[in-house]
């Protein structure tokens, strides 16, 4: 029919600059190495989060321990020191999961001071030899050192 243009038809694997041009040179996607190499890669960097969140519990358990042991330890500080100086005695007291003792010592020479030995008994970390992780214990008793001073 003339006044209509001529068409062409495009088969299969010819590219988009024109029917009859070929690109072999062309890729699309991934190939299988990669996608391996990409995995593996994933892969180690979750086991690395795994275990970095492990040991993140683990140091926040031990902060809590050693936050409930220190709050124990000042607690039966603050009950000795209520105490007046002159009839100050030894005892004990509990504290949540932790019991507390103290063992009053003598004034010194001229009655300014008195030593006072503390010892917490209860949850806390038991240390271990070669880095590892401390193991956690029920009964752990650490001995502190303290000395109230006069105050009148």
């Amino acid at each position: 029919m003339p006044g209509q243009g001529t068409r062409t038809r495009c088969g299969v694997g010819q590219g988009p600059s024109g029917c009859g041009s070929m690109r072999f040179a062309s890729r699309e996607g991934f190939s299988l190495v990669e996608v391996i190499v990409a995995l593996m890669v994933l892969s180690i960097g979750l086991l690395g989060m795994a275990a970095a969140t492990g040991w993140v519990i683990r140091t926040a358990h031990y902060g809590e321990l050693e936050t409930a042991r220190s709050t124990a330890f000042r607690s039966a500080v603050e009950v000795v020191r209520s105490q007046p100086f002159v009839t100050l005695e030894s005892g004990s007291a509990s504290f949540g999961d932790h019991t507390v003792s103290w063992t009053v010592g003598a004034p010194d020479s001229r009655s300014l001071s008195r030593p006072v030995e503390f010892v917490i008994v209860g949850p806390g970390r038991v240390s271990v030899t070669g880095g590892a992780m401390p193991a956690v214990s029920d009964q752990v008793a650490d001995t502190f050192q303290y000395r109230l001073v006069r105050r009148d």
